[in-house]
This record gives C-alpha cells, sequence and structure tokens, in this order.
C-alpha cells in the first residue's frame, strides 16, 4: 500500500469536509431566516414571553449582520424592538416586585440603546432604575432592615438626585433608627427636591415626618421640665409648619428660659394665626403674652395684651394683673 498516496487522499477528504461545513455555515445565514426570526420575536412580545422575544430579535440581528447591507432596513428593525423588549420586561419585572430581575433589564436596555442609538429608550430605561432601588429600600423598611433600606434609597437618589420620595423614606428611616441629624438633612433635602420638582406631596410628607417628630419630644421635654430640650425640639417642629399650638409651646419654653423677646415672637405668630377664634379661647395665648411683656419690663404692651386675656378662665387673673400689679389706664 502506498501510504504517502492514502495521507494525500484523507488530507484532502479533511479539505473537502471543511469546505462543506464553511458553506453550509454561510447558507445559515438567510433574508428568510432572519425575516422569520423577527416574526417569531413580535410573536412572543404579543404573548408577553419576553425572554423568547429577545432571543428571537438577538438571533435577527445576528443573522442581519452576516448578510450585510441587504439587510440593514430589518436589522435596524430588530435592534429597535430588542432593546424595547429589555426595557417592556423590565417594567413588567418591576410591577411584579422581582427587582434585581428588573434591574438587570434596565441596565441592559441601557447597554443596547447606547450600541444601537436608541436615546428614548436609554432615557426611558434611566429614569427607571432609581423607581426599582427605591421600591427595594421601601421592602427593607417594611422588614425593618435598615441599613439595607438606606443602602437603596441612597442609591436611587444617586440615579436621581431630584428623587424627593427617596429623600423622603430615608427621613423615615433615621426616624426609625433615631438619628435625629440625619433625619432632619433628609426631610430638608426631600423639601428642596420636592419644590424643585414640583411635588406638593412629598414636601408636605417631608414637613409632617420633621413636625410631628420634633413635635412630640418636644412636648414630651416640656412636660418633664427640660426647657432647654423642648425649645430646640419645638423650634424644629415650628420650622417644619408648626401648629399655632406647637408655637405655643415654643413660647412658654423661652418664658421658662427667660428668654422673652422669643417667647414674645411665638406667641404673637401663635395668636396672628388663630384669627378668627373666640376670645375665650383666646385668652390664655394673650394672658401669656402679657406675662412676658410684663417680664420684658413693656407695661404698655403687657395691659394690651391682659385686656385681650380678660375673658373666660383668665378674667379675674387678667384683670387683677392690670388693676393691682400693672395698674394700667
Amino acid at each position: 500500500m502506498n501510504w504517502k498516496l492514502t495521507k494525500l487522499s484523507l488530507l484532502f477528504v479533511g479539505i473537502l469536509i471543511m469546505g462543506f461545513s464553511f458553506t453550509t455555515l454561510g447558507q445559515e445565514y438567510t433574508m428568510q431566516d432572519a425575516t422569520r426570526s423577527i416574526k417569531k420575536g413580535d410573536q412572543k412580545k404579543r404573548a408577553d414571553e419576553y425572554p423568547a422575544a429577545i432571543e428571537a430579535f438577538s438571533e435577527c440581528i445576528e443573522a442581519c449582520n452576516h448578510l450585510g447591507e441587504q439587510a440593514d432596513e430589518l436589522r435596524v428593525d430588530a435592534e429597535k424592538k430588542l432593546v424595547k423588549s429589555h426595557l417592556d420586561y423590565a417594567n413588567e419585572l418591576l410591577t411584579n416586585s422581582e427587582y434585581d430581575e428588573s434591574l438587570k433589564h434596565y441596565e441592559k436596555a441601557v447597554e443596547l440603546a447606547d450600541k444601537y442609538d436608541k436615546a428614548d429608550y436609554k432615557a426611558k430605561a434611566e429614569r427607571n432604575i432609581p423607581k426599582v432601588y427605591y421600591q427595594k429600600g421601601k421592602d427593607f423598611l417594611s422588614d425593618k432592615i435598615f441599613k439595607e433600606a438606606i443602602k437603596n434609597f441612597e442609591e436611587a437618589i444617586k440615579r436621581d438626585p431630584d428623587y424627593p420620595w427617596a429623600y423622603v423614606r430615608k427621613a423615615q428611616t433615621y426616624k426609625k433608627m433615631g438619628d435625629d441629624e440625619r433625619l432632619t438633612r433628609a426631610v430638608d433635602s426631600a423639601i428642596i427636591a420636592g419644590e424643585r420638582t414640583d411635588t406638593e406631596k412629598a414636601v408636605n410628607a417631608a414637613k409632617n415626618i420633621g413636625y410631628k417628630h420634633y413635635a412630640g419630644k418636644g412636648i414630651k421635654a416640656l412636660k418633664a421640665k427640660d426647657y432647654e430640650t423642648s425649645a430646640e425640639n419645638l423650634k424644629l417642629a415650628v420650622k417644619y409648619n408648626g401648629s399655632p399650638k406647637i408655637k405655643h409651646y415654643l413660647a412658654m419654653s423661652y418664658g421658662q428660659l427667660s428668654k422673652y423677646d422669643e417667647a414674645i415672637k411665638y406667641e404673637e405668630k401663635a395668636i396672628e394665626e388663630m384669627e378668627g377664634e373666640s376670645k375665650e379661647d383666646m385668652a390664655q395665648y394673650y394672658y401669656n403674652l402679657g406675662t412676658y411683656y410684663e417680664k420684658n419690663d413693656n407695661k404698655a404692651k403687657a395691659c394690651e395684651a391682659y385686656k385681650n386675656a380678660a375673658y373666660g378662665d383668665y378674667k379675674e387673673n387678667a384683670e387683677y394683673k392690670m388693676k393691682h400689679k400693672l395698674k394700667c389706664n
């Protein structure tokens, strides 16, 4: 047997086989196959079978890339549909609280939108990514896993600095954690972001958190006769739209600290905001105001305040002050 001839024959057969294989691979990509893939993708997407749709659109793009210019129009259409499929699938996953999978597809939508120049889809995906972190944070907050909640709210804010509700939830978390300093910063940031984006509900929610938190602490301190602490906290409550009653309590705190100018300031604000109330309801406020003016050596203003306080339960004491203490005209 001629072994050299046999070896040459085998080499020739091998080359023929390889050539046949490459030819077969080359014939794998046809316009018919590419069209079939995009139609399959459309069908799967209509059925909300997103993974299958994504696979089909990807196959179409791969085929079009091999087919060259003749498939350019089909390729561009498939690219658009692929990005949109990732975006729509991410939206569905977010609705179903499947946050990690949702993030994966939003990020893929952003990546492909950059690659295929689909700026509108990129913008939509980037707008929704902060919402995923926000929802994750809310779930952690509900489960009292506070550090993870903060981590996700901060990531939401990193992705969208003008996301007022993320700041609101941060404030709620810090309230649960007993971190007043960070709570105040979060409330203030929520108000700024809310006003900048005209998100009135978020602004009101933030103010309400700050108000209730510091009003509660201030009233508790006032009852305990810890006037420095009560003044500090009630002033913060007033900052967040404190009620006339809170301003009245703040004035009482300053009065007990002999800070009569501040006491007068906040008592007058409380009275101003209670315009229209009955004289009996206003008597306590005016009586306290008279006391602050009296201790601040302003007889005329004290007499005026006591005159307005001479109703209901405060009538007798106010009249005594005017007649015997101050000798008002």
